[in-house]
């Protein structure tokens, strides 16, 4: 058996090192302003076709429209639009650009249909995702503050009852005996309970609800939070909870940052909702803790380590 030298070793777990998604100071409940983390690294990926709009590879080659992968440029261009002396107006140009498309390609239940399969969760195409509609609620929200176009606010009410609505009826809802929904960014037969996807669909949900009156987040958000120790592995965070695995570096970083977010979200309904209290504390609490995990070289080796064995295992199945 070959012996790795130490000095490996140590740059190995040097090279695992953390790149957390900036959390913004002033967040704001109804989402004026940037959105609450700064999503420009996750957007670099993505580009813009001569149209304009942002499309992504699908499984068979082809190019489609994933509105999940428009809402996160689209708001990483807002962010940039606010932050850039002197070249707001070509961010601004891509953020509209792509709430644009958003608006004209919702369909008239109020969502964006993916048209591929997800052979992971045994999803087929056709589907809706709530991860999609609650970042197009962040995006048509901010699209109204730019234009005072009322039919972003619209849209994004329209894209919220469809995230509400249960799995069953074609939503995208998956509710407990209590009715409290758990968001699901993908219908899987047996929920799969994406905690990533959960959250980006609960921010949108909070910010409507912040200009609408509505109560469903503070139902959303105490269901979440109760169910955040199964994603707790004691070293790491898990992805969904499908799997056992562990979550990759890079989604165990946006895991923290995507909670310190949303219980920043929740501090100040904490004084007129115990499910709001409720959902902060467990928010934050757990994003320290996470944080915490994620500090400790040793940990960082474990996860990676475990996840490597768990795909290599679900590519020999």
């Amino acid at each position: 058996m070959t012996r790795v030298p130490p000095s490996l070793v140590i740059k190995a777990l040097r090279d695992l090192r953390p790149h957390w998604p900036g959390v913004e100071a002033q967040i704001r409940p109804d989402g004026r302003g940037r959105y609450p983390i700064d999503l420009t690294g996750l957007a670099r990926q993505f580009r813009p076709g001569t149209d304009g709009v942002v499309t992504v590879t699908g499984p068979d080659g082809g190019d489609y429209f994933n509105p999940v992968s428009a809402c996160l440029y689209a708001l990483a261009s807002h962010t940039q639009a606010q932050r850039a002396a002197g070249q707001q107006a070509g961010h601004l140009a891509a953020f509209l650009g792509q709430a644009g498309h958003l608006r004209l390609s919702q369909d008239p239940r109020g969502g964006w249909q993916y048209p591929v399969p997800v052979a992971r969760y045994g999803v087929r195409p056709g589907w809706y995702s709530a991860m999609a509609q609650g970042l197009a609620v962040s995006v048509m929200l901010r699209a109204c503050d730019v234009t005072g176009e009322q039919s972003y606010l619209d849209a994004a009410g329209a894209a919220s009852a469809l995230m509400l609505l249960p799995l069953g009826s074609g939503g995208c809802a998956d509710y407990d005996e209590s009715g409290r929904p758990f968001l699901e960014e993908c219908p899987s037969d047996s929920p799969c309970h994406i905690l990533n996807g959960a959250l980006y669909a609960l921010i949108g949900l909070r910010e409507l609800e912040a200009r609408t009156g509505g109560r469903a987040h503070l139902g959303a958000a105490s269901r979440l939070a109760a169910q955040l120790g199964d994603y707790d592995l004691g070293y790491w965070s898990r992805y969904d909870l499908s799997f056992s695995a562990p979550a990759t570096l890079a989604y165990h970083c946006l895991h923290v940052s995507l909670l310190e977010a949303t219980s920043a979200l929740f501090a100040n309904s904490a004084l007129f909702a115990n499910s709001a209290l409720f959902a902060n504390r467990g928010f934050g609490e757990t994003a320290s803790r996470w944080r915490a995990y994620a500090r400790r070289p040793g940990y960082r080796l474990r996860a990676a380590t475990a996840k490597a064995l768990s795909v290599a295992g679900e590519s020999r199945a």
